[in-house]
């Protein structure tokens, strides 16, 4: 089966919002978007994107009109997105558990892979960094080391804007990305 018709119907909207950029910047990364062709091509390596990383591009496209302002430094928890308190322990298991995993015991760690995506350190918790993963969607990670009270912590925050572009499970299918880049 496969993404066929959730492609299909993420084409369609973006056609329905009468949106034509040919660009668009995705944390790392820079793609094309073919709407002749109704492809999407990784500028850094020259392939068709994966299906649900155009999934979210076309999402985000179709719905990025929608964001006229960011507000800044503010954060909301997967929990606050519609139906996210029913869905967080899959969240966790998808985001959070795979980045507590690789820098629970060295949380500082976390900085020498934010540059891969071009994140910045913010001053929270025992790492913490920034992620412009759209041009209107930014995803803070924040790492806590263990101590003789408790054990390593992570949370993950998005800015508030996503929920007027993305529904929850694209917010899901993006923390699973960015826990297996960073």
């Amino acid at each position: 089966m496969g993404y066929e018709t959730a492609l299909k119907k993420a084409w369609d909207a973006v056609q329905d919002a009468g949106v034509n950029e040919q660009y668009l910047k995705f944390l790392n990364d820079e793609y094309e978007i073919d709407y002749t062709e109704k492809n999407i091509i990784s500028m850094s390596c020259n392939a068709p994107a994966k299906d649900f990383y155009k999934l979210l591009l076309l999402h985000y496209i179709a719905n990025e009109n929608k964001v006229m302002r960011l507000r800044r430094d503010e954060w909301i928890s997967f929990k606050d997105m519609d139906g996210g308190e029913a869905y967080f322990p899959a969240f966790e298991k998808r985001a959070i558990d795979p980045i507590l995993r690789k820098y629970g015991d060295n949380p500082s760690g976390i900085f020498e892979r934010a540059g891969f995506l071009n994140a910045e350190k913010i001053d929270t918790g025992t790492a913490g960094i920034s992620i412009n993963a759209f041009p209107k969607i930014k995803v803070a990670v924040t790492l806590w080391a263990k101590d003789d009270e408790f054990p390593a912590g992570c949370s993950m925050l998005f800015n508030p804007e996503i929920k007027d572009i993305f529904p929850t499970e694209d917010a899901a299918v993006l923390g699973g990305i960015i826990a297996a880049l960073i």
